[in-house]
């Protein structure tokens, strides 16, 4: 099932719903590139700066970008790129004391079948806050734990084998927004085997007078085989004409240019 989460950013410092608790979940990338047969494990430092225990249970979860960039989150082991299955933690539920910090264990075990280890693939571990409801039961050794949902982190986790390194993408086209004055849609298709961190701008040339104009670069990151679309939207400075406009995708040092030409009208 489908379903949004609120993915933080490492190093970052968030308030839970209920109280002033400050909680810092570092790193939230986790990026493995181990071969056949082969595990390696890494560790997620949960910091908590404040007077109060803090609880959290860990799971993992499938994952993918659509093509505006938002993340859609699926059953582990579900999709094909899904590397859920490979992965196991040392606890599954952790407590951190007021003004300490500790350590989740993040192991990937890639099959022997080299055929498994051909891709890149990658899943989530969420890491949602829990807190305990005293209750008899407990007096009575009965484990009546009730899970309020506060705060959810998502860690992202990478494997791409060594092997796999080939790079490259494809512009496909450059649309203007129906109804959004001076706004355009730029498509773009990863064709590579790795995931890419794209830069994407457009570049203006004003037809009469030959005046140039750069807008900011976009960053971003595509999964191999995604796609993406990118807004570009031409600000006020901007004077009105014809110009010839160039969107110009960039994946890299190493990779050539990918570009879309048209002719549009300022207005």
């Amino acid at each position: 099932m489908k379903h949004l989460l609120c993915i933080l950013a490492a190093f970052a410092f968030v308030s839970l719903q209920s109280s002033a608790q400050k909680i810092g979940i570092q790193p939230s990338i986790l990026e493995f590139h181990v071969t056949p047969g082969v595990a390696e494990s890494q560790a997620i430092r949960i910091s908590n700066n404040s007077d109060a225990k803090v609880s959290f249970h860990s799971y993992l979860a499938d994952w993918l970008r659509d093509s505006t960039g938002g993340h859609h989150y699926f059953k582990p082991d579900t999709l094909n790129r899904s590397c859920a299955s490979w992965i196991t933690t040392d606890k599954q539920f952790i407590e951190v004391a007021p003004g300490k910090s500790d350590e989740i264990v993040v192991r990937l075990q890639a099959p022997l079948d080299p055929a498994m280890c051909k891709q890149m693939k990658w899943a989530m571990l969420f890491l949602q806050s829990a807190e305990e409801q005293d209750s008899a039961d407990r007096k009575s050794k009965q484990f009546n734990t009730k899970i309020k949902e506060l705060l959810r982190v998502g860690v992202h986790i990478y494997q791409t084998p060594p092997s796999v390194a080939q790079m490259s993408a494809r512009a496909l086209t450059m649309k203007p927004v129906p109804g959004e004055k001076n706004t355009y849609d730029f498509y773009m298709v990863n064709t590579g085997e790795t995931m890419l961190q794209c830069k994407a701008h457009m570049a203006l040339t004003n037809i009469e007078t030959g005046k140039e104009f750069k807008l900011d670069k976009i960053e971003f990151p595509v999964f191999p085989d995604g796609q993406r679309i990118v807004r570009l939207v031409i600000p006020a400075t901007v004077p009105k004409g014809k110009y010839s406009a160039l969107a110009i995708l960039d994946i890299g040092e190493d990779a050539s240019l990918e570009a879309i030409e048209r002719t549009i009208e300022v207005k």
